[in-house]
């Protein structure tokens, strides 16, 4: 496992007393630990992450790769994409925190680079119920298949210590209306070449650590059937330019979800 993420989630005591979390369990290093027990301390917790844990490192490796695949729609890069970032892993952690006493446990999956390049936090994935109410909320932008399918692999993913990443299902409406908020009703927003852009039409799935830059999709771009994604950057209040057909990593234009999944999983 990458040092970093055992450096940053680190409980309190009295040696380190500026821990992160009150509690941190690695279950895949706990491999007699029953079920019962930790369904009763962790109701949050899938009985396949739990099974996942009792597996060995390679198995558990292959299992969530094969998950992946099964779980995501078709790109004819999807299968260069998972065999490129699965092959880099040394590990895939199962891990529950609990940052303070009185809190509810928070179970992740930790995907570890080998040779501590990094890693990812996956959080537990999107039910049925989440992809309805979400796609309920954007009644009249129909969110592009590949980013719902991943949501219910995990519903919220980080890069390293990143705080935000991209958005649970359960937090993107209200993060679209703080969005929204964030833009004065008189500002205008430009394409990088230019041309106005309606903000509404923009609904950011991702926002980097913390800060106000995101990915947004694109209510008013559909170069491949489903919204596009674009960059935005609120210090200079534009996005992308899409104008050359603007499908590429330079200027972060994305046909598709996957596209931009792909550039985000590369090494940190």
């Amino acid at each position: 496992m990458d040092h970093h993420f055992s450096d940053y989630f680190h409980e309190f005591s009295e040696g380190t007393p500026i821990g992160s979390y009150h509690r941190v369990v690695y279950l895949h290093e706990a491999p007699d630990m029953s079920w019962e027990i930790i369904h009763k301390q962790i109701p949050s917790l899938p009985r396949g992450w739990f099974e996942l844990a009792q597996l060995t490192t390679k198995d558990r490796i292959d299992f969530v790769r094969q998950f992946w695949g099964s779980q995501m729609t078709y790109h004819p890069n999807l299968d260069q994409l998972l065999d490129n970032f699965f092959a880099n892993l040394d590990e895939i952690g199962v891990v529950v925190t609990q940052k303070k006493y009185d809190d509810p446990y928070e179970p992740m999956l930790v995907y570890s680079l080998s040779e501590d390049r990094g890693y990812y936090r996956g959080m537990l994935p999107a039910s049925d119920d989440d992809i309805v109410a979400l796609q309920s909320y954007f009644a009249l932008k129909v969110l592009p298949t590949d980013y719902t399918s991943f949501l219910q692999i995990h519903d919220g993913f980080q890069k390293t210590t990143d705080c935000t990443g991209i958005t649970s299902s359960k937090l993107l409406p209200s993060r679209y209306e703080a969005f929204q908020k964030s833009i004065e009703p008189e500002e205008v927003i430009y394409t990088k070449n230019g041309v106005p852009v309606n903000p509404k039409m923009l609904i950011p799935f991702y926002e980097s650590f913390g800060l106000p830059f995101y990915h947004c999709f694109w209510a008013e771009w559909y170069p491949e059937n489903e919204m596009g994604n674009v960059y935005y950057e609120s210090t200079t209040k534009t996005i992308s330019d899409i104008s050359d057909g603007g499908t590429s990593t330079e200027n972060l234009a994305f046909p598709t979800f996957t596209d931009w999944l792909i550039f985000y999983l590369e090494q940190v």
